[in-house]
């Protein structure tokens, strides 16, 4: 009883009894009273084990799936193990106690107790984890071992411990420079604070557009998934990509988790105006980390959707996933969203091409064919524009326009500002977005068109990240541009000037009759 009065946590209680071999009620079920994990072998009775009878008490003959600690982690053993039903049923069997009902704790979860964290004390014997947050110190692999010696018998146990370690390493690596100290959005932060002052003298010298702060966290923490997008190969390391590529698919696999980090609805409505924006991301890191913080409770705390995000099987190899403190273009999201928001409010449209099916081939566009159609000269980035080395535009075309062709879509694209302003022209727009790296042009463009056509776009709905059924997502809407076809019902508001060039297949004659030879 002495004991007992120590600590009033019930989870500390039961560690120190274990420690002195104590056990109130020495149940029949536990080998000379010993504390087994439920499932463990020699787990028998009221003791419920996490898995079938044949997984319990049979040694995997896969050594690579061992549960000996000594014998190296494999990816593969997630499936092999048949892991993902193993933890449902533990968590389904495992009995469930009251908050003081110490006796049945020694063997069970307390009612208020995370299921991560009762599974780690049960089969390490110790209360001292905790990874349903982000921290430090607190969720660690370097003193792990199952308190149980026949958990080679039983290796669903080292590999659930290994994935609740890695997971919360990979979230802390991710989030909270005030966590820890080489959290990679911190870089990527810093990075965005950078880029804003020249986005803002090239698109948004008024400082007319503002935003919300949750819009911009959203922007910020979507940066990662984006980096497993195609287009990305040429510009990060595949080690990288794969990081990015880990990440959308445990979120597809568990799309509550990351509804939890990008929820429908704007968490913060506090209103934020562009000329504020570079001061304002360096107080970002605490509402970024309790974003992530978001989503890793889900994972720790549910363990369908725990199950759900490591069944890939990333989370199991030797190698811990994690992200290194300066990713590049981890601020891709943000920028995609900062460059298209100050395009929004500076009257920027962009016109696809082309405007009707009549012709299939227009459907195709490659910058070849469009420097055929257009005149305009190919350059890098599917660029096609009537800058040439002279600086002359071709005969009979307007100076400083330019296109850009997805080489994803085949779609041409064309910015233009409402009256033919084009300040800056959108030749110049589209290579200061392609050299100042402000963001990829097709996550751009055919984002802004994907997020028209699902109603997205300027009007501000669908929010910027959009978790679909079935796993699905949709960063289109980072994009906020809005998009037309064609501009002969726009004639009347002012835009007859800013894309009759490309996509209305008029002659020049017709546009400009006085100049010769057009």
């Amino acid at each position: 009883m002495h004991l007992l009065s120590i600590s009033m946590n019930p989870y500390v209680v039961i560690a120190i009894l274990a420690l002195f071999g104590h056990s109130s009620a020495s149940p029949a079920n536990v080998p000379g009273g010993r504390l087994l994990p439920p499932g463990s072998p020699g787990d028998r009775g009221s003791i419920a084990g996490g898995a079938s009878a044949a997984d319990k008490y049979a040694i995997n003959e896969n050594l690579r799936c061992s549960g000996d600690l000594s014998t190296r982690y494999n990816k593969t053993c997630w499936d092999t193990l048949g892991i993902t039903q193993f933890v449902l049923n533990w968590e389904k069997n495992v009995p469930k106690c009251g908050v003081e009902n110490y006796t049945c704790i020694e063997t069970g979860c307390a009612s208020d107790e995370p299921w991560s964290s009762c599974f780690l004390r049960l089969a390490t014997g110790t209360p001292d984890y905790n990874c349903t947050q982000i921290n430090v110190g607190h969720c660690t692999m370097e003193s792990f071992h199952l308190r149980d010696p026949k958990s080679k018998e039983m290796p669903q146990y080292r590999y659930v411990a290994r994935n609740i370690f890695a997971i919360n390493n990979f979230f802390v690596n991710w989030s909270d420079p005030e966590v820890y100290p080489d959290a990679a959005m911190e870089f990527a932060t810093a990075q965005s604070a950078l880029a804003v002052p020249s986005i803002i003298a090239t698109l948004d010298p008024d400082k007319k557009t503002d935003t919300t702060r949750g819009t911009i966290i959203g922007a910020l923490t979507a940066g990662l998934a984006l980096l497993s997008i195609p287009s990305m190969g040429a510009l990060v390391p595949a080690t990288t990509s794969a990081i990015g590529s880990l990440l959308v698919t445990g979120l597809q696999q568990a799309p509550g988790v990351a509804q939890a980090l990008w929820p429908s609805d704007d968490p913060s409505t506090q209103v934020i105006q562009m000329g504020e924006l570079a001061s304002e991301l360096g107080r970002f890191s605490t509402d970024i980390g309790h974003t992530l913080d978001n989503g890793l409770s889900v994972i720790m705390n549910n363990v369908s959707a725990f199950a759900q995000f490591a069944s890939a099987g990333a989370f199991s190899g030797q190698d811990v996933p994690s992200i290194p403190k300066e990713t590049v273009h981890l601020d891709l999201g943000f920028k995609t969203y900062l460059v298209t928001k100050a395009m929004v409010a500076n009257d920027w449209l962009v016109f696809w091409g082309p405007p009707d099916g009549a012709d299939g081939a227009w459907f195709n566009s490659t910058p070849d064919s469009n420097a055929e159609k257009f005149k305009c000269n190919p350059k890098p980035e599917g660029i096609c524009d009537t800058i040439d080395s002279r600086g002359v535009p071709p005969l009979c075309q307007p100076g400083d326009w330019g296109t850009y062709t997805s080489p994803a879509s085949h779609r041409a694209y064309y910015p233009s500002q409402q009256h033919g302003r084009n300040d800056p022209p959108s030749a110049r727009l589209l290579h200061a977005i392609a050299d100042n790296k402000w963001g990829t042009l097709d996550t751009i463009f055919d984002g802004a068109y994907e997020c028209t056509v699902n109603g997205g776009g300027a009007s501000g709905a669908p929010p910027v990240v959009r978790v679909l059924e079935g796993g699905r997502f949709d960063f289109s809407c980072l994009s906020q541009l809005r998009m037309e076809t064609g501009c002969k019902e726009l004639a009347s508001k002012g835009w007859e000037k800013g894309c009759n060039y490309f996509f209305e297949r008029l002659s020049f004659a017709k546009i400009y009759p006085y100049v010769p030879d057009c």
